[in-house]
């Protein structure tokens, strides 16, 4: 009933309308938004989608991880999210689908000597140092936007002598494409 109601009322506007030069240039003007927000919506629909967060282990049991003799890239094991499945669990990588400027975070927890040491690197490259030396279960966080070209690999590393604690998802690794380039 209230659909017919407001069918009847729209039908009566248009015929007023075509009559009003200012009611038709009004009708031109939502028909010209309308398209528009179409085109808009189509546009953003079409953006690829990047987006990953990873927790070290994915045992709610407090576990440590290293010491290592070694750099040794950490396999953040407990994939929350991975759209775009960028993120490969097994070998700890992020390769991005596609040129961009990227977001990313790393956060941990200091292991058994109380001292957390790593760096998120890009290309092998370091980009930026996560360091905490306060004791044990102290944790320690940052976070960087970078531009990557396809195929660009970004991954954490733990430095040689240095440990990394997790009990649920309190070491992560998160990353997502703010906008394609």
């Amino acid at each position: 009933m209230m659909s017919s109601w407001f069918l009847l009322v729209a039908l009566a506007c248009g015929l007023v309308g075509a009559q009003d030069p200012s009611l038709q240039e009004l009708n031109t003007k939502v028909q010209q938004l309308t398209t528009k927000v179409e085109e808009l919506q189509r546009e953003v629909s079409a953006r690829p989608q990047v987006a990953f967060s990873a927790a070290l282990v994915e045992t709610q049991q407090w576990t440590i991880v290293g010491p290592f003799d070694a750099d040794k890239t950490l396999e953040f094991r407990k994939v929350v999210t991975n759209i775009g499945n960028g993120y490969d669990s097994e070998t700890g990588i992020f390769t991005a689908p596609v040129k961009g400027l990227y977001y990313f975070r790393v956060t941990g927890i200091a292991g058994n000597n109380g001292e957390l040491n790593a760096g998120l690197k890009k290309n092998g490259q370091n980009m930026f140092a996560l360091y905490q030396k306060a004791g044990t279960q102290a944790g320690a966080s940052n976070g960087m936007a970078l531009e990557l070209e396809q195929g660009d690999r970004v991954y954490v590393q733990i430095w040689p002598n240095f440990s990394i604690a997790d009990q649920s998802r309190l070491s992560t690794f998160t990353g997502f494409l703010v906008f394609p380039m």
